[in-house]
């Protein structure tokens, strides 16, 4: 069975789901959707799919069995749950959703009408870092005491006036969540529950209305202690998406890119051979990711098997994001159970 697909939002990211479309048969991509009908139209044409203007014009004319979602992220509650309450399965882009609020009401409504709902937080799945996470999971970093993430990205204003929503509050939610949100995800891959944060936020160089700047901290519940920097100021290119993690056993670091292995001082292995072997790795097309949550997505619907990446796996990283923000407004430190609450979590 070949799951008949229809996607949404057909911008800058859903070119990215097109490519990894063209270089698949797991599904059949048969319609498209953007407020944008040429764009759309345009999407559409080399699958011979059709197009429409809206999600709602699509669901009341063409039989489907699942959507992508890669629209703005402050739709993707509403959106989701359109597709749900029709029967659909559902893979959204990143971030799931703005809030841990939605996020959750999004996966109860997934687990009620019995739909897979993934998100492509697919960062876990890349090589070096997957290399990694087994290494924690064998035990062989021990227990974790420390660890930070730096996405220090390039951003130009010309970036944030292409689009609209783009620095809004309500759709884009800012650094973290925009463009931090893959490494904050793979951090927290490695710990226990975060319990408590405390971040400063600024808007340092952009006209925007969200946050272009973080630096914040946090700390688990066994007591590790974690940080994170996060801006898209940095002129010109990016320059780093690390994140690095101290246990009492072993050390890492992934970085500058999450392609690449920095530092790897773990037990029973040599660093250099583990870096080359890495490195000797063939170059991943831009598309490839998407391609693997693409295949991740069709695999639970068609053969059952448990996502790598299911929406509930994204609950946890949404809601640190949140406290973050809630930290850096209120200018003291939260607690993750305090941030849930105000949020009505």
């Amino acid at each position: 069975m070949r799951p008949k697909l229809a996607l949404v939002g057909c911008g800058k990211i859903g070119q990215k789901h097109l490519q990894a479309l063209v270089h698949s048969n797991i599904a059949e991509l048969v319609a498209t959707v953007d407020v944008d009908i040429e764009r759309a139209r345009a999407a559409a044409v080399p699958f011979d799919a059709r197009s429409y203007p809206s999600l709602e014009s699509l669901l009341a004319l063409e039989p489907i069995d699942a959507v992508i979602i890669a629209t703005p992220s402050g739709t993707h509650r509403s959106l989701t749950e359109m597709a749900l309450r029709r029967g659909l399965h559902v893979m959204v882009e990143k971030p799931l959703a703005l809030s841990g609020q939605d996020a959750t009401a999004m996966v109860e409504l997934a687990r009620q009408k019995g739909r897979v709902l993934t998100v492509t937080q697919f960062n876990r799945l890349l090589p070096a870092v997957s290399h990694a996470i087994h290494a924690y999971k064998d035990g062989r970093l021990g227990r974790i005491l420390e660890g930070g993430v730096s996405v220090r990205w390039a951003r130009p204003q010309a970036y944030y006036d292409q689009a609209p929503w783009r620095g809004t509050r309500a759709m884009d939610g800012g650094v973290l969540f925009n463009q931090a949100i893959h490494a904050l995800d793979v951090l927290l891959q490695f710990v226990d529950p975060v319990v408590e944060v405390f971040a400063y936020a600024a808007t340092l160089t952009h006209k925007i209305e969200a946050e272009d700047t973080v630096a914040g901290v946090m700390r688990t519940r066994s007591g590790a202690l974690l940080t994170v920097n996060a801006t898209t100021s940095v002129a010109e290119t990016n320059l780093e998406e690390r994140v690095v993690v101290v246990g009492e056993t072993g050390a890492l670091a992934i970085g500058p890119t999450p392609q690449q292995l920095e530092f790897w001082r773990v037990p029973g292995d040599d660093e250099a051979l583990t870096r080359q072997t890495l490195a000797e790795r063939p170059a991943r097309p831009g598309w490839q990711s998407h391609l693997e949550a693409l295949t991740d997505f069709v695999n639970a619907i068609v053969e059952g098997l448990p996502s790598q990446l299911t929406g509930a796996s994204a609950i946890p990283v949404i809601r640190v994001i949140e406290a973050f923000i809630q930290s850096a407004m209120n200018h003291r430190p939260i607690s993750l159970e305090e941030g849930q609450a105000a949020n009505g979590v």
